[in-house]
């Protein structure tokens, strides 16, 4: 029994060690701590690790030569670990922080790096995913990202443009004319032309313009791209090549377009057979979902901090009644605030969505996203509301004054 005593501490290590490795996992796992960054995990619950075992070799009832032998091959070990994995690890990890510093894009966006393009989905310590054309999930090394160009579409906006080459026998000004309300009719905003090349037997044309809603530019780009088709055709406009050849007997006069098409209900029946989702929202849906998942985040942080700012300054208000009033609407706001972060809490309980999950959970994760998503919506605007009568109420009582 006397024997066993001696190696109370050393069980006492052992235990507490693997008590907290079970309390991180479990934080990990059900609190959703660091769930976007799955490498903190890792090095965390590595740290509690190696931090126990020197604890329990300093314990076990060694001579203090024997246990220095074990920590110098224990820093051995993990030296040699680290270097064999240091050119890459480190150059990721420093790629990933320098990402986070300039910060280059955000979740949903779309980013186009040599020939990959597609919508972030996560951010993490050392890669980056993103949900390409195809919605396959690409994960491309941090390192990449910062030592090849990479182009970032902007949430405010980006032009979409096609090309095509027209005879010269066609008038220009006919051209551009059709062109234009090919962009128009695409709802683009400063639409322009122009000639990019004066070839042997064709001009090249060069059209586009400012497309606002990039949530939506696959279908966007397509649809514009069937007005320019529409608008040359309509004023019998052939698109093919000068020097294209048909071996068949043809009049001389005969244009290459389509014969005209009778007012059908065409367009009607295409609206009624589109599926409830556009081709974007099945294409990019967990990136979609992640951006979704960021700005509740961003909003959730953003609604607290203008309550606080709105009741600092409705304090200020000298109308006794009219201070009463904002107060409590204020409190009301934050009710619905707590019960927003109930919902954002039970968003944390779910199953990561990017995740192999069955379709039937994945549509109840996506149903409660968006969910909260309208209720966090629907509390800024809200609180914009709130915000603009407190103004209001200062205005008044300063011209009072």
């Amino acid at each position: 029994m006397a024997d066993l005593t001696i190696y109370t501490l050393s069980f006492l290590s052992l235990i507490i060690t693997i008590l907290l490795l079970i309390v991180f996992s479990y934080l990990f796992r059900e609190k959703q701590l660091f769930y976007r960054e799955k490498i903190f995990q890792q090095l965390i619950l590595i740290a509690i690790f190696v931090v126990g075992l020197i604890f329990i070799i300093f314990t076990l009832p060694l001579d203090i030569d024997t246990k220095n032998l074990l920590i110098t091959l224990l820093g051995i070990v993990s030296g040699a670990a680290i270097a064999f994995s240091s050119s890459t690890f480190i150059s990721n990890a420093m790629a990933g922080i320098m990402l986070r510093l300039i910060k280059p894009f955000r979740i949903g966006d779309y980013i186009k790096i040599n020939d990959t393009f597609g919508r972030v989905t996560e951010i993490n310590f050392l890669h980056t995913q993103i949900q390409s054309q195809e919605r396959d999930l690409v994960t491309i090394p941090n390192i990449a990202l910062v030592s090849h160009p990479l182009k970032t579409i902007r949430t405010s906006g980006t032009i979409i443009s096609t090309e095509l080459s027209l005879g010269y026998n066609v008038p220009r000004k006919k051209i551009e004319k059709n062109l234009l309300l090919a962009a128009e009719k695409a709802k683009l905003e400063n639409p322009f032309v122009h000639i990019t090349e004066l070839g042997d037997f064709s001009i090249k044309y060069k059209v586009g313009g400012l497309q606002k809603d990039v949530g939506s530019l696959i279908t966007s780009s397509s649809d514009f791209k069937k007005y320019v088709v529409d608008a040359l055709h309509g004023d019998s406009i052939e698109i093919v090549s000068p020097t294209f050849m048909n071996q068949r007997q043809i009049q001389e006069n005969n244009l290459f377009i389509p014969l005209a098409e009778e007012e059908s209900t065409y367009e009607a029946d295409i609206q009624k057979s589109v599926l409830e989702k556009t081709t974007e929202q099945i294409i990019f849906d967990r990136a979609i979902e992640a951006e979704n998942l960021d700005k509740i985040k961003n909003t959730m942080e953003s609604i607290h901090d203008r309550n606080k700012a709105m009741e600092e300054k409705v304090k200020t208000i000298l109308d006794g009644n009219r201070k009463q009033r904002l107060m409590m609407e204020i409190d009301a706001l934050r009710e619905e605030e707590e019960n927003l972060k109930h919902g954002v809490e039970d968003l944390k309980k779910l199953p990561d969505f990017t995740a192999d999950i069955e379709d039937q959970e994945k549509d109840k994760i996506i149903k409660t996203i968006e969910s909260t998503m309208a209720q966090s919506n629907e509390l800024e605007k809200k609180q914009n509301r709130l915000l603009q009568r407190i103004e209001t109420a200062h205005i008044r009582e300063g011209k009072m004054n």
